[in-house]
């Protein structure tokens, strides 16, 4: 009996201690797993920047959708797992900072930004609120909000007074939904500078439908469809010149065709494990010269549709 009693005791504990192992040996193997793919999502970032910095050398003066940094098919695979890159150009989109740069707002973007509210069926009165979240006057614009109201909120907090720093930051003004902001976020960054450019080479439809009140999306998609055609104008003038914009005295002020500041998204899987990386980068305009000016981690995307695509589904 007692060596039956040694014998299950011993077995017990070496079942247990097996167990351990295992849990240890696992959670090791997903650690070392998850290290490797974030060190492949540098990787990509690494790849993003070159491509990049090469295009700058190549074509200093334009960018737009035909080159190779804004290729769909940026998936490189490797044993036991792969890497997926996709590169945005920021300036293809409105910076809500040029539009809260000063107490009144940049005439010009707000009119643009009211216009385009109006298209995706959004009051424009967010854009009083972004105001008032932005300044530091304490006085409420009509339709703003300034700390009374939001310290009276259940979980209380105070305006920020200041530029914004991300994007989600707009979902704290008072009237903000999630699908309200869901829209915004396609058409809408925030760069760590005002004044930029919008670049009409990479500009979706919707943006550029913006430009004029009596601009169409219909004729907005036929510009859009023109750029692929010539792989990009070459200069604001140009574009200006296209039949679709003739008599609608658009404004060349705020427009471009070259951008600085891009968002590199990395999807690395080594394994089980999936990191995503997201990079802003900054290029400079003179030099060429490519900064990382914030990451994030873990935030997931949709990889783009090729703009054929998005054209053809009138989007």
């Amino acid at each position: 009996m007692i060596v039956l009693l040694v014998v299950t005791i011993a077995t017990v504990l070496s079942v247990s201690i097996a167990k351990n192992q295992h849990r240890a040996i696992s959670s090791a193997t997903r650690y070392f797993d998850r290290a490797q793919a974030y060190y492949y999502a540098i990787g990509g970032e690494e790849y993003a920047r070159q491509l990049l910095a090469r295009d700058f050398k190549e074509h200093p003066e334009q960018d737009d959708l035909s080159e190779t940094w804004a290729a769909t098919d940026l998936v490189f695979e490797f044993e036991s797992g792969e890497v997926d890159i996709v590169i945005q150009d920021l300036q293809s989109v409105f910076n809500l900072n040029d539009f809260v740069s000063s107490n009144e707002g940049n005439s010009l973007i707000a009119e643009k930004l009211s216009l385009l509210s109006s298209q995706i069926g959004l009051n424009p009165s967010w854009m009083d609120e972004l105001l008032d979240f932005s300044d530091l006057d304490g006085e409420v614009r009509p339709g703003g909000a300034e700390d009374y109201y939001y310290l009276g909120l259940e979980r209380p907090y105070r305006t920020s007074g200041q530029p914004l720093q991300d994007l989600s930051e707009i979902r704290l003004l008072r009237t903000m939904t999630d699908e309200a902001y869901g829209r915004l976020s396609d058409v809408m960054t925030v760069l760590p500078t005002s004044g930029g450019a919008l670049n009409v080479n990479t500009a979706p439809p919707m943006v550029l439908q913006t430009l004029a009140t009596n601009l169409d999306l219909e004729s907005a998609t036929s510009l859009a469809e023109s750029r692929l055609r010539l792989e990009g104008f070459e200069s604001v003038e140009q574009f200006l010149q296209q039949p679709e914009l003739a008599g609608l005295a658009v404004k060349p002020g705020g427009l471009g065709v070259q951008s600085s500041f891009f968002k590199v998204n990395t999807r690395a899987r080594f394994g089980t494990q999936i990191v995503f990386l997201t990079s802003f980068v900054f290029r400079d305009a003179t030099t060429g010269k490519m900064t990382v000016y914030q990451r994030k981690n873990n935030e997931r995307f949709i990889p783009f549709v090729p703009e054929e695509e998005i054209l053809a589904n009138g989007l």
